[in-house]
């Protein structure tokens, strides 16, 4: 059995979600707040690209041992990447400046699953106040970004999911990987329980040799990045696998049955045509 993590994600959020667009194919839309959230994600992308092609990076990989890198060849943070956080030791071409963020957001922006122009405009406008309080996260601190994007197929118990990872930074203790959110922050206990991350985590083993010391959700909004930190121990690996082999055999079962709630058919994208929707 292969998935996405999209419809993994699907299936525990409501089991009929997952029958309704995965086993009945019922076609739906993409929202606004989905169009949103891609166009963030493909703006944080070309940025990440452009840190490496400006600092260099890469990671040796376990399956391929080969390198995943942009076109520089270096590792860790290097003096002129230290430079950049200094005004007064800036060059005066070829910067990473909050400028090129904004130039990279409008180029990235997908307008036209807006119903109407000052929607499209406003909705641009939020993200580049988004872009902006990015950027002052992204300059605290000199940053070793060295995938952005990375597919990985990983296989637990009979099941193959796929997924990419937003962020990979690697850091003096190990790896350090970012996902991006534009929702509305979770708390840190849910943070330190959600599966995904748990994946993420599982995903890191399998395509690095070094260790993931760190899982960072990141949730983006016009009035700051609220940061949630996390890590995976052996045991919360462990209970993951078992959470993907119940869920593989529920999938097999044909088990669709719906688990309505306000917070979940609320974003379903079939609640106009579910029998038992909440909202």
């Amino acid at each position: 059995m292969s998935l996405s993590y999209s419809q993994l994600r699907r299936y525990r959020t409501c089991p009929r979600q997952y029958e309704f667009s995965n086993i009945k194919k019922i076609p739906w839309g993409i929202s606004e707040g989905e169009s949103f959230g891609a166009s963030v994600h493909n703006a944080l992308k070309r940025w990440g690209e452009e840190e490496m092609k400006i600092f260099g990076g890469g990671l040796e990989t376990k399956d391929k041992g080969q390198r995943t890198k942009g076109k520089g060849q270096g590792q860790g943070v290097r003096e002129d990447q230290l430079g950049l956080f200094i005004p007064e030791k800036r060059p005066q071409t070829g910067l990473l400046t909050e400028e090129k963020l904004l130039e990279i957001w409008h180029q990235s922006f997908v307008f036209n699953t807006f119903p109407t122009q000052f929607e499209a405009d406003f909705a641009r406008k939020r993200g580049e106040e988004l872009m902006r309080q990015f950027f002052l996260w992204w300059s605290q601190v000199p940053r070793s970004v060295v995938a952005v994007e990375k597919s990985f197929s990983l296989a637990i118990d009979g099941v193959t999911i796929a997924g990419r990872l937003d962020r990979i930074e690697q850091t003096e203790q190990g790896v350090r990987i970012v996902d991006y959110k534009t929702t509305a922050p979770c708390t840190q206990e849910e943070a330190d329980a959600d599966l995904q991350l748990s994946l993420y985590a599982l995903a890191s083993e399998t395509l690095f040799e070094k260790p993931c010391t760190e899982l960072l959700l990141l949730f983006l909004s016009e009035s700051g990045v609220v940061e949630r930190s996390t890590q995976r121990s052996a045991s919360q690996l462990k209970d993951a696998r078992t959470q993907i082999q119940l869920i593989r055999e529920r999938m097999e079962a044909k088990d669709f049955r719906p688990t309505p709630s306000v917070s979940a058919c609320k974003r379903c994208p079939y609640r106009g045509v579910c029998d038992v929707s909440a909202v």
